[in-house]
């Protein structure tokens, strides 16, 4: 049987002089069978100095640790048989372990918990622990139980929770950034649609700037747009040219409500270099540039943009919009006019819509009344226009701007940004708010030998424009 000398445990065990105590003598390990003071020695040479015990101690003690295989050491494998620095063979004798063989130092260390330039273990954290013991095939050692998981069930699954929201938002952020770009990108092509007219006076001595911006919304005659078929079905004639049907003056001040101003298409004004007639001679033969340069010389206001629209673009509008919702308190009936309306609540269609802004010569306030009729009907339009319906709705508005880029003109000098304002006053009339009212007329049927025209109240007149320009608050009744 043999004799293997490490296997005894009755043999002393070896110790390594302690740090700090002085430079003692090495103590040598006692070989078995031998006394301190002589006897046999299975070894013909002095012994080596002591070596530090081998972490795993003896063999076969830490094979059966359920962690680690090692005794609980974390060595393992070659260093837990044969030692850190060297092992003793089967005949006793010691054998050093070679240099380069197998781990060093520094890695056994840093494996035991401890930093390289420190000799004390660095904090180790529950979870690794827990997953190199399970990585080891044992579970939890008996000695640290694993920390308990709050509910008994593990973890939740919150990553794949923020996951899932993550995902959400980028896919409405997408959504969002694809409903903007297709909204601009409907924008510009209802803006390319409108056509444009040179609108702007060539002349010295226009007004100078007053408080807010003024713009000149006018509806021609012109039938340019419309077939044979639909004049004898409209009533509006074979005349040719076009003529200003329609005057209005919008003022947007800086602060405070728009005011929108009927101006009468047969207002007795004096025309540059024609002499007093009528407002709508003035579009007649010198165009919109010569009904601006009217409009500010009669009113003191500088006029900032321009916006125009004709028989054949009106009908086509409200055709697209589906109508225009009217509430009448009497029946309405024109032969002229080729409308026949009953009274109460309903949707005008673009004939009748025409019909009912055009007549005049069953009222029997005449021009006053129409302008009246054209102020209701404009703002129940607008505010049609600008429901959420079709302002938020890509398509819907596409249709609807580009019809209605296509019947409009708008000045050569009036920016996107002047007709936004265009349409954010009349939106904000059409809703209720700021004043809509026709300039203050002395006689509605003054006799010239130009006809019967509309003559203005002077002092009125000049009171609600010398307002407008200021930016004083309007009193002049409607």
């Amino acid at each position: 049987m043999p004799h293997n000398p490490q296997d005894d445990w009755t043999r002393p065990v070896p110790r390594s002089p302690r740090q700090g105590r002085g430079e003692a003598e090495p103590t040598r390990a006692v070989p078995r069978g031998q006394s301190h003071d002589g006897g046999w020695s299975w070894r013909d040479e002095d012994p080596e100095p002591t070596q530090a015990m081998p972490r795993g101690g003896y063999d076969g003690q830490g094979d059966d640790d359920p962690v680690y295989g090692d005794g609980g050491y974390g060595d393992g494998g070659y260093e837990a048989d044969h030692g850190a620095r060297g092992y003793y063979d089967d005949n006793g004798d010691w054998v050093p372990r070679p240099r380069g063989r197998g781990r060093s130092e520094d890695d056994r260390r840093r494996d035991h918990g401890y930093d390289d330039d420190e000799r004390r273990p660095r904090p180790r954290d529950d979870r690794s622990r827990d997953v190199r013991r399970g990585a080891a095939g044992g579970g939890p050692h008996p000695g640290h139980p694993a920390r308990p998981r709050p509910g008994g069930g593990g973890r939740p699954p919150r990553r794949r929770a923020r996951y899932g929201f993550r995902r959400f938002m980028a896919l409405l952020t997408f959504l969002l950034v694809a409903y903007l770009v297709t909204m601009i990108v409907v924008v510009a092509l209802v803006w390319g649609s409108v056509s444009r007219v040179d609108a702007t006076p060539d002349v010295a001595d226009r007004p100078g700037g007053s408080s807010g911006a003024a713009y000149l919304l006018v509806g021609t005659d012109s039938r340019e747009q419309l077939t044979d078929e639909e004049r004898s079905e409209f009533g509006t004639g074979q005349a040719e040219g076009s003529r200003a049907d329609t005057v209005m003056l919008l003022h947007v001040p800086t602060m405070g409500d728009p005011t929108l101003v009927s101006l009468p298409r047969d207002s007795y004004l004096s025309i540059r270099d024609q002499g007093p007639n009528k407002l709508n001679a003035a579009h007649s033969t010198g165009g919109p540039a010569l009904l601006v340069d009217t409009v500010e010389q009669a009113t003191g206001i500088r006029v900032d943009g321009y916006m125009e629209i004709g028989f054949g673009g009106f009908v086509g509008v409200v055709e697209e919009v589906g109508g225009v919702h009217m509430c009448l308190d009497a029946p309405v009936q024109d032969d002229k006019a080729h409308i026949d309306l009953q009274a109460g609540c309903q949707d005008l269609t673009g004939p009748e819509a025409l019909g009912y802004v055009r007549m005049r010569y069953s009222d029997q306030r005449g021009d006053l009344g129409r302008v009246e009729r054209q102020r209701q009907f404009l703002s129940a339009l607008v505010n049609q226009m600008a429901s959420p319906a079709t302002v938020l709705n890509p398509l819907r508005l596409h249709s609807v701007g580009t019809t209605t880029g296509e019947a409009l003109a708008l000045g050569e000098d009036t920016s996107m940004l002047e007709a936004g304002r265009m349409a954010l006053a009349m939106r904000t009339i059409a809703g209720g708010g700021g004043h809509s009212l026709t300039v203050p007329v002395a006689n509605p049927n003054h006799p010239t030998n130009v006809g019967s025209t509309v003559l203005w109240d002077e002092a009125g007149a000049a009171e609600l424009f010398s307002a407008l320009r200021e930016g004083r608050p309007v009193t002049v009744e409607p």
